[in-house]
């Protein structure tokens, strides 16, 4: 297994631009000699008429107007980042409302092997929606990539969440061609984890992933209420370089109200996570 085709999605806004997801994408493109397809959505406020309201109407245009010039400098900006690192980018500028915008986004990521944007900060207010876009309408595996990950301090071990759902199994068949990279694969369950409609132990899994020539251990972590956050702390002492896990096992609307696993997840790692669904 490879991949040849990655995409990096943005929507450019009033916040930072998501240094950790476009170092990650052009990195993980140079590594595995991959094309790199970066798409970038500014959001476009509708212009609604009524009579006596030119004003307005001039207001909305000139912000429209911004926000796509604030995209096309992010897009130069990959692009010579990209081209400094080697790596072979196409680079686009999407402009459409809300919801037709994600839409798009959602349908590119069908047609690459895997997708990648920033994980979702309090200063992007739509870096959420992107990312649930991704994971929930485009079919491929997703890596959300902080800003503050470090490779250099970080080794190539691969943590994998796993509580035996079909989409931790579909996030690790995503994670297939950085697992045959990886020294060393740590196959993480959280020991009580009342979630998990369909156990299958973690010592169960270790044969399917040690035929791919890697190491591979397995840890049983106590019983917590908040098994992102126990998995997430893991995975930073044991200074993994992936976590590996399934996203929304459960309804959306069950996350949203009460949070969740994937939720917590999105919120405070600081260490790139592939995610399918």
């Amino acid at each position: 297994m490879s991949i040849k085709s990655v995409l990096l999605a943005i929507i450019a806004g009033d916040g930072d631009k998501p240094r950790g997801a476009i170092d990650y994408a052009i990195s993980l493109a140079a590594d595995h000699g991959a094309h790199l397809s970066v798409i970038v959505g500014a959001i476009k406020v509708p212009v609604v008429v009524y009579s006596g309201v030119a004003e307005v109407q001039a207001i909305v245009t000139d912000e429209n107007d911004t926000r796509t010039h604030n995209a096309d400098d992010l897009c130069e900006s990959v692009r010579n980042l990209a081209r400094t690192a080697g790596v072979a980018a196409s680079v686009e500028v999407v402009t459409d409302a809300i919801d037709p915008l994600f839409g798009r986004i959602g349908k590119r990521a069908r047609l690459h092997d895997i997708a990648v944007c920033g994980r979702p900060r309090p200063s992007d207010v739509w870096a959420t929606e992107l990312a649930e876009t991704l994971l929930l309408s485009s079919g491929r595996p997703a890596i959300l990539a902080p800003d503050d990950f470090d490779r250099t301090r970080s080794s190539n071990a691969i943590v994998v969440a796993w509580d035996g759902s079909a989409v931790a199994a579909r996030a690790i068949g995503g994670a297939m061609p950085f697992i045959d990279r990886a020294g060393q694969v740590e196959i993480v369950s959280v020991l009580g984890d009342r979630h998990a409609d369909d156990i299958v132990a973690g010592a169960d899994l270790a044969p399917m992933l040690a035929h791919h020539g890697v190491k591979v251990t397995v840890t049983n972590l106590p019983y917590s209420r908040n098994v992102g956050k126990t998995i997430v702390e893991h995975a930073q002492n044991v200074r993994a370089g992936m976590i590996v896990m399934g996203a929304y096992a459960h309804s959306r609307l069950k996350q949203m109200v009460l949070g969740g696993t994937t939720t917590t997840m999105l919120q405070y790692s600081s260490v790139p996570i592939l995610m399918a669904h």
